[in-house]
Order: structure tokens, then sequence, then C-alpha cells
């Protein structure tokens, strides 16, 4: 993302949405929402859940801190996973960051993952 503001605003716009797809997210983005990662609320086996304050809400970001366990290919299946869910017992999913080249796009109705050069079409 190379424009910070906008990516607050949209990440803004998700909490009030409720039929807006998930955006991907730069790091310093959720640096800055989360204080630099300066509240846990919780951890699990792949990683630690921070607070994250926006100005319509708060919200979990899960930071993995396991990567050398969580292949690209786990990391695309739970991001691919969490896109689809939609349930009232389920966090809805809002935005991701990954330091692949990758993204994951509605493509005829289903989500792929695409590399820049495959964005291009």
């Amino acid at each position: 993302m190379d424009d910070p503001q906008k990516e607050l605003y949209d990440l803004e716009r998700l909490l009030v949405d409720v039929k807006a797809k998930p955006i991907p997210l730069s790091y310093a983005c959720l640096r800055k929402i989360t204080n630099d990662f300066s509240q846990e609320i919780g951890h699990g086996g792949f990683g630690v859940v921070y607070m994250g304050n926006l100005q319509n809400g708060k919200v979990a970001v899960k930071k993995l801190s396991r990567i050398d366990d969580f292949s690209e290919k786990q990391f695309e299946d739970e991001l691919l996973c969490l896109i689809r869910v939609k349930h009232r017992n389920v966090v809805r999913f809002l935005g991701y960051c990954s330091d692949t080249s990758q993204q994951a796009v509605n493509h005829n109705g289903e989500y792929v993952r695409l590399t820049p050069t495959a964005r291009a079409f």
C-alpha cells in the first residue's frame, strides 16, 4: 500500500460496511493501529493477538510468530478460509498483511491468490 491514510480510511469503512470485502494492509498500518503491538489481548499456537484502535471501534490483530512452522500454503489456505467465513459466532475478517508478493482477489466468485504480474490482466 502506498497511501497510509487511504488504508486507514478503507479499514474504518470496513467496520461499518458489513458487505465490504477484506483488504490487504501494510505492516506499517498494523503497527500504527496497534500502537506498535503494545497491548496483547491473547495468544495461540501460531501468534499473539493485539488490540487495535480505529476511530470507529476496536479490532483484533493477530501477528504470526511461528512463521517457520507456517508455510506459504498454510497461510494462503487460512486466508482464503477466513475470507469465506460468515457466521454470527466468528469475528469478521477485515484484512491481512503478508510478506509475499501475492494478493487474494475475487475472480468469478472465487478467491484466488495472484502475483503482481498476474494482476495485470
